[in-house]
């Protein structure tokens, strides 16, 4: 009717449990993955696994980033001062008349980042590893 195998947990003991986690901490560093000690997904060598191209393109992306923030702070500064002026009655602007000029501005960089993107395509060995790489470094 009653077993005393009833009351025993199916779970390992105590002892058994210690005696796995010293045999685990015990391997050699070769036989075990590298790992981050924050537990991060990309770690070194993760990084230097991805290839020249990769790397190129993660360069380029963060330097893009960062002129691009730089950019914008100073054409918001322009604009609000420009806007200011306005205000004051110091100005007057044709803000129809600078969007047609926008408009082909924006046309001829669209064009000339086609340009560029395929003489990148056509000089480094992996143009899908690059933008890999340019779209994460716009990321981070």
């Amino acid at each position: 009717m009653f077993s005393p195998a009833a009351i025993v947990p199916a779970f390992p003991s105590r002892l058994s449990l210690a005696f796995a986690l010293v045999q685990a901490s015990t391997l050699k560093a070769a036989e075990a993955p590298p790992t981050t000690s924050d537990g991060a997904l990309f770690s070194e060598l993760f990084f230097l696994k991805l290839g020249f191209s990769f790397m190129i393109g993660l360069a380029m992306g963060f330097a893009l980033k960062v002129a691009f923030k730089i950019a914008l702070f100073v054409i918001g500064l322009i604009l609000l001062a420009t806007f200011a002026l306005q205000f004051a009655g110091l100005l007057d602007v044709n803000w129809s008349g600078l969007e047609v000029h926008y408009d082909g501005w924006a046309d001829w960089m669209g064009a000339g980042a086609g340009v560029f993107f395929g003489f990148v395509g056509d000089n480094l060995t992996s143009a899908a590893s690059f933008l890999a790489g340019l779209a994460l470094g716009l990321k981070f």
